[in-house]
This record gives C-alpha cells, sequence and structure tokens, in this order.
C-alpha cells in the first residue's frame, strides 16, 4: 500500500534503506522535514523498552538510539529479530575475526538485507516520475539492480573513499608496527560488490571532495558523482566554551581509537606537549593494541567507549577538538564538536569544514609536529581560542538539517535533465 494517497503525492518521493543509525538518522529526517520520505527500511527500529536500555551497558544503550521519535513508524519497515541475531553472533566473533572476515561477514549481511527489502518494494507501486532510492554502499546492490530494471532514479552513498582509503591504512599499520589492532586487508568479495553497486546506481553519492577525487581514481565516472556534506540536528542551546586565562586547555579526540583516524600523531603531539599545561581525552573503543597504548604519555587520559546519549556531555568537557585523520569521508564529529562551541583542528582528507585560522586549523595528515603546534598556539593565545569558539558556531549553521536533502534534491533534478 502506498504512503501517499494519490492526490497529496510531492513532486517527488524517497525510499532510503539504511543499517545503523548512521548520524541519527540524519537524511531520513531531512526528507521526512521537507515531507519527501515515502519509506525508511532500517536493520533495527527500537520502539518499546528504550528507558529500560539506557540503564544497561554500552551495547544496549547503544540499541536505545536506534530510533528517532520525529519519524513516524509508520513510514518505517524494519527487519528488528533477525538483524539483531546476525549482528549479535558477529559482535561474539568479532575479537577473534582479523579484517578480511569482517568484511566477509558484512557482505554476508548485506546479501541477507537487501533482498529484504527488495521483497518488500516488490509490493509497493513505484513510480519512476516521483520515486527515488537512496541506500548505503555495501548494503544496496540488490536493491539497485532491482530499481536500474524498473526505471527508478537510486543513489547509492558511498561513505568512504573505498580502495584508496583501505591503501593508506595499510601503509600506516606498516609505518607503526604493532600499533594495529584488527590486522590484514578487506577481502577482494566486498570491494567486488561495492563496484557492482557503484555500476547498479544511478548516481553515486560521496560527503567530500575528498571521496570524489578517491572514486574517481577507482574509475566511477565524475559525472556520476554528487558531493552533498552531511548534516546534523543542532542542539537549541548554543554557546562558546568557557575559557580561562590560566587552566588546562583539554583537547578531545571522540571517534574509535584506531590508525585511521590518526591516533598515532595524536599521540606523538601529546608527547611533544607532555609538560605543557594540556590534556588529552580521547573518547571510543579502542582500535589499537594494548601494547601500543602501553606507549600512550602521561598527559592522555583514556574514557573509553561514548554511546549517542553522553556525547554533548562528552564535547562539553573540552576546549578544542581534534581530527588528525590519514582519511574520512566526512567526518560529522567536526559538526558535532563545533554545535557545542569548539573549535576544530583537522587534516585536509576529510569534509571540508574547518576555515584555516578562523574556526580551527588545518594540518597536514601523519604530521604530529604540526599537530602540536597548531594545539600549542591555542593554548598560548586564549583570545584566539575565544574567538574560533564563537565563529564555530557560526559555521555549524551551515549544515543544519534539511540543508542536505535539499543539496540532493537540487543535485538529483540536474542530473535527470542531462
Amino acid at each position: 500500500m502506498d504512503v501517499f494517497p494519490d492526490s497529496e503525492q510531492p513532486a517527488s518521493r524517497w525510499i532510503i534503506a539504511q543499517e545503523g543509525s548512521r548520524e541519527t538518522y540524519s537524511l531520513p529526517l531531512a526528507f521526512y522535514r521537507i515531507q519527501q520520505l515515502r519509506l525508511l527500511y532500517v536493520d533495527v527500529w527500537c520502539t518499546r523498552g528504550r528507558n529500560l536500555l539506557r540503564r544497561g551497558p554500552a551495547h544496549a544503550r547503544a540499541l536505545a538510539t536506534r530510533f528517532h521519535p520525529e519519524i513516524p513508524s509508520e513510514l518505517v519497515k524494519s527487519f528488528t529479530i533477525g538483524s539483531t541475531v546476525r549482528r549479535a553472533w558477529l559482535r561474539l566473533r568479532q575479537r577473534k575475526l582479523s579484517r578480511t572476515q569482517i568484511s566477509l561477514a558484512d557482505c554476508e549481511f548485506g546479501r541477507w538485507f537487501a533482498p529484504q527489502i527488495c521483497r518488500h518494494l516488490k509490493n509497493q507501486e513505484l513510480d519512476p516520475a516521483v520515486d527515488h532510492f537512496f541506500g548505503f554502499n555495501g548494503y544496496s546492490l540488490e536493491i539497485l539492480e532491482y530499481l536500474r530494471e524498473i526505471k527508478i532514479f537510486s543513489v547509492l552513498d558511498q561513505v568512504d573513499p573505498g580502495l584508496v582509503e583501505e591503501d593508506m591504512c595499510f601503509e600506516e599499520a606498516e609505518r607503526w608496527p604493532g600499533w594495529e589492532g584488527t590486522p590484514g586487508r578487506i577481502a577482494p568479495e566486498y570491494w567486488d560488490r561495492v563496484k557492482a553497486e557503484w555500476h547498479a546506481a544511478s548516481a553515486v553519492m560521496v560527503n567530500s571532495n575528498w571521496s570524489r577525487k578517491a572514486l574517481v581514481q577507482q574509475g566511477v565516472p565524475d559525472k556520476k558523482i554528487m558531493v552533498v556534506p552531511l548534516a546534523v540536528q543542532l542542539p537549541e542551546e548554543r554557546k562558546p566554551v568557557p575559557i580561562t586565562a590560566n587552566g588546562p586547555l583539554k583537547v578531545l579526540w571522540l571517534g574509535s581509537v584506531i590508525l585511521r583516524k590518526g591516533i598515532q600523531y595524536l599521540v606523538e603531539a601529546a608527547r611533544e606537549l607532555e609538560r605543557s599545561n594540556i590534556e588529552f581525552l580521547i573518547a571510543g573503543p579502542l582500535g589499537i593494541t594494548e601494547q601500543a597504548v602501553r606507549t600512550f604519555p602521561g598527559n592522555i587520559k583514556l574514557l573509553g567507549r561514548i554511546t549517542r546519549d553522553q556525547l554533548r556531555r562528552t564535547y562539553q568537557t573540552a576546549h578544542v577538538f581534534v581530527l588528525p585523520t590519514i582519511s574520512d569521508g566526512f567526518a560529522v564529529t567536526q559538526l558535532e564538536a563545533m554545535a557545542q562551541g569548539l573549535p576544530v583542528i583537522a587534516t585536509p582528507n576529510c569534509g571540508e569544514v574547518v576555515s584555516h585560522g578562523v574556526d580551527g586549523f588545518i594540518v597536514p595528515a601523519r604530521d604530529g609536529g604540526a599537530l602540536a603546534a597548531a594545539i600549542c598556539k591555542l593554548d598560548s593565545d586564549r583570545e584566539l581560542l575565544r574567538n574560533m569558539s564563537a565563529n564555530s558556531l557560526l559555521t555549524v549553521q551551515k549544515y543544519k538539517l534539511p540543508t542536505n536533502a535539499i543539496l540532493m534534491q537540487k543535485l538529483v533534478a540536474q542530473m535527470r535533465c542531462n
């Protein structure tokens, strides 16, 4: 049955398939707000028991976030039981799995998840003039192939720079022997699936020019790629971070503690600044070895895994956010940090959010010395830190929902006209 009666059909309507909560369901929420969300397919949708789950361990609290109260549940089709069983089994095995095995498990989940959606879609009346599909790489192949047959315009979100990024990560593992927590390479079968998705989709969406250039290197036609930055729900209360003249500068890392994110270069910077009045807060699950963690200097404090309900409080503990990433498709943490008034120190290898010297600094990737210098500059010039904090709040306004959906609509319309 159609979600919209014929008399109320919008100019276009979107069917979205999403594995995981992915930026707190920002894209389906954006399309819902502009009244163009027809259906949202998800692996898990937690309609009941969230209050109980929020009082549980980290995995339970994470499950409680697999829901958004603003998106009507009648627009959502979930596969909660099957998805939960499959992901729980993977989690039980994950500590023993190599990177190759994990990527094969992702392929296996995608080959289960996408056909579930296809079966449901085949019972929908789809109109090529108004219906569009959006899905994420690795989990959409069978859907894209079916929709191509019936001439429905489809957009594949390539969330990372693909094999280019994996090659860079492998280089880092060789540069930093004994650090990589999950050794090995991603399985060729995974990349075969992703490349087939690139071919089957009407358009491939990336979130940064960094990803666009990487995909062109891998053979995706530039004319098939659209660049749409991520967007976030801004908190109602936004104010600059409180900064004292002489207190310790608190520098926050938030995300997986892995070589790809550049943790090794933050450790270099922290070691260089060990005698300064600077504290480094590392929030996120460890993806490096215990051997590597034992080399951390004393000015680094590990906060452990942070669930989404703890994000705002964690950002508010700091004065500046660091993202020394080797490669990221975008890194939404930049926007989350700015929404809390934090200047951001990032590399060029991610979404182009930071304006150098205005709301943060851009430093070269793989350069702990440059990272240390940028942090030291903010520590020594608290007035600059205050100004950058205020400017961060202005910058993030450009990325508030539903800017992503509006830009995507515009780019799709242009592609369909060409």
